[in-house]
């Protein structure tokens, strides 16, 4: 366990933030490796499926991994307090909370799939393969949730490399459960679906056997989970806070989807390998902004704010640096990157260049938005951050049903720029606040 309340700041965010960044790697490479081996082994028609549930794949995992982290602050807080007991109950009670959670995303999205996506506009012609793919990842839901409860109470108590380790485990075996079930047992594009879900449990059962024998922290017994409103009133507050500004900003997502799959399979196509791409760029912004969250928590617990300070500078720098990095990799090569995910023709590929040269000079404004908004999380704000993912949605449902239908793709392309922007500059206000008057905003 390691405590960030201690030591350079610049230091612990980049000690801290590398094995989650390579654990986000590899996770999305769960995702390319699917990508990949459906686009090349099946066909552009499944590939277009996988794509067409990519946001309510998104929206389902961020949902849960929201909540987690949401719970993880707590826990944070309590660690960076020295508050044993404390910790010990908001890890039993997040279990309890997460599994009801889980089940009953997971009933819903059973019943309510087909309606989705045919609100989507999901073309006909790929939807049985929609459905098949997306009904393997919502029967995998509590193995995710578990994955990612366990990973962000680990980190929370500052040990961000065994939740890494479990990662690179079950991802290496990723790559081989897909081509075996693809190809070899012939389950087609619901095999990449299975090889998922069967990766993320062999990451429950590593991290369980090293909870279990190296952190005491973790041992819940069963007075932890005893009904204590207060903290399961913090806990909900806390993680549905945290799940409500994901979930806000993906399901603007899936609007933006909806507009994208009127446009037609090639576009969806497009859009797709384009859209992988552009998660592996933004990896070492989302994480630095994960790690954030952590390291506010544990200076909040701490009554540590000039760290708090110091560790957001430090974060900005960073991402600054990184941004100019993005830009030139794919402005320059955006079409041998997405060569690497399809063969399709020119048209596909020059699609998703264009998506990714627009985009790409706007990270900038993406690591305000994130440190900033990650920071107040930290600090136990809630309204901010939430208001500033209202504007992403109400943003992207103007997008789609004004101007997606007059300018088509490009619509799309600088929907998120202009919402990156506003965005955060709303978050910028309070955090503006924070530094000049000293105080929590």
């Amino acid at each position: 366990m390691k405590e960030l309340t201690k030591g350079n700041p610049t230091k612990l965010l980049l000690l801290f933030s590398l094995p989650i960044l390579l654990g986000n790697i590899l996770q999305q490479f769960y995702n390319l490796g699917d990508t990949i081996i459906v686009g090349r082994t099946l066909g552009i028609s499944e590939l277009a499926a996988v794509g067409s549930t990519t946001a309510v794949v998104s929206l389902l995992f961020n949902v849960i991994n929201g909540f987690c982290i949401g719970f993880s602050i707590l826990t944070a807080n309590a660690f960076g307090a020295h508050d044993e007991n404390r910790i010990k109950e908001t890890i039993a009670k997040s279990i309890l909370l997460m599994f009801l959670i889980t089940i009953t995303m997971t009933v819903l999205g059973l019943i309510f799939i087909r309606p989705l996506l045919t609100a989507l506009h999901t073309p006909a012609d790929i939807m049985e393969d929609s459905i098949a793919y997306i009904q393997v990842i919502f029967l995998g839901l509590i193995v995710t949730a578990a994955y990612n409860l366990m990973s962000n109470m680990l980190r929370a108590l500052g040990d961000s490399v065994f939740p890494l380790i479990a990662l690179a485990i079950s991802s290496t075996l990723n790559l081989g459960l897909d081509l075996v079930c693809i190809k070899g047992l012939g389950l087609g594009i619901r095999g990449a679906s299975i090889a998922t879900v069967i990766a993320q449990l062999i990451s429950v059962i590593v991290c369980l056997i090293y909870v279990i024998r190296k952190i005491p922290y973790m041992h819940v017994r069963p007075e932890h989970f005893k009904w204590n409103g207060k903290t399961f009133t913090d806990l909900l507050t806390s993680g549905a806070g945290m799940a409500l500004m994901y979930s806000i900003v993906d399901i603007g997502s899936i609007i933006l989807q909806s507009g994208i799959n009127s446009l037609g399979t090639e576009i969806i196509a497009a859009h797709t390998a384009a859209r992988k791409i552009f998660s592996f760029s933004i990896l070492p912004i989302s994480t630095l902004a994960a790690s954030l969250v952590t390291f506010t928590s544990q200076n909040t617990g701490a009554g540590k704010p000039e760290r708090v300070r110091a560790g957001i500078k430090s974060a900005t720098i960073l991402g600054f640096v990184w941004s100019l990095v993005a830009f030139f990799l794919l402005y320059f090569d955006g079409a041998a990157l997405v060569r690497m995910i399809t063969d399709s023709d020119t048209f596909v590929i020059g699609t998703a260049v264009k998506y990714l040269r627009i985009n790409v000079p706007f990270y900038v404004f993406l690591c305000v938005l994130c440190f900033f908004r990650s920071t107040l999380q930290g600090l136990g704000q809630k309204i901010i951050p939430v208001i500033a993912s209202i504007i992403e949605l109400s943003g992207k449902a103007v997008i789609v049903f004004v101007l997606v239908p007059r300018m088509g793709y490009l619509a799309v392309c600088i929907c998120e720029p202009i919402l990156w922007i506003l965005s955060g500059i709303l978050v910028s206000v309070p955090m503006y606040r924070f530094f000049l008057t000293k105080n929590v905003p």
